[in-house]
């Protein structure tokens, strides 16, 4: 495992890369209010399964999330996390890797409005929130903590032109035709995805192996779900290891 900086116009993205593969990696987007080690250290032991599958791997914090720069209400919003990805995948590409993406609920919407560039191989999104216009809402009305200035969840503070954001973002529409290999996972029990959301992704990605977690909640949070997704993702990294992509 290796510390890795990526700057990102007069900001730092901060993030670990592992693996040793010098043609192939997997970068990891967390999800909102996430970081890239996130719930119950998932995404990291997803690193290391997807890199003991013979990829490098590249798990890192949006702007204003664990240690990237920048303050979480500044910094929060799903376009720019898209340019920041864009970012990301363009330093690994001038390193000669071809770019593999693995992207956690509202990472999956980042990441499914990035596939017009050619370099990105294979796809797996792990809960992708299509539905997040739907999310925040209800996660702003639980609060009850509505300001003038945006609301807060869960010790975060969201501004007002990310709640706008989110109401009016293109979730489906813009996502580009993708020939690639794509798995789709997510929980029968997640408590803020709608099943809604899986089906409409499931019928956007020709090239789609979609699966359901029985029992499974969003963040995967009993040691037996998480283990499943742990075999989703050996299996389908260890198909496409020697794919010619």
């Amino acid at each position: 495992m290796k510390y890795l900086e990526v700057k990102h116009k007069d900001k730092t993205i901060r993030g670990f890369l592992h693996g040793n593969n010098k043609s192939d990696v997997v970068l990891i987007f967390h999800g909102f209010t996430g970081n890239k080690v996130d719930h119950h250290g998932m995404i990291k032991t997803f690193a290391q399964d997807i890199a003991f599958s013979g990829f490098s791997t590249y798990r890192f914090d949006f702007l204003g999330s664990g240690d990237s720069d920048g303050n979480f209400f500044e910094e929060e919003s799903i376009s720019s996390q898209i340019e920041q990805a864009k970012t990301v995948i363009q330093s690994f590409v001038e390193k000669n890797y071809k770019i593999h993406i693995f992207a956690f609920s509202m990472g999956g919407v980042v990441a499914t409005h990035l596939l017009n560039d050619k370099n990105i191989q294979s796809l797996f999104l792990l809960s992708p929130a299509g539905n997040f216009n739907e999310i925040l809402k209800r996660m702003i009305t639980q609060s009850g903590k509505r300001h003038t200035d945006g609301a807060e969840i869960n010790g975060f503070h969201i501004s007002n032109e990310f709640i706008e954001e989110a109401e009016t973002f293109s979730y489906f529409d813009d996502i580009c035709y993708f020939k690639g290999p794509v798995q789709l996972v997510q929980g029968t029990k997640d408590q803020y995805v709608s099943k809604e959301s899986f089906l409409s992704y499931k019928s956007i990605f020709k090239n789609c192996y979609a699966v359901w977690i029985e029992n499974a909640d969003h963040c995967y949070s009993e040691i037996s779900t998480t283990e499943s997704v742990r075999k989703e993702i050996i299996n389908f990294y260890g198909k496409i290891k020697n794919m010619a992509i």
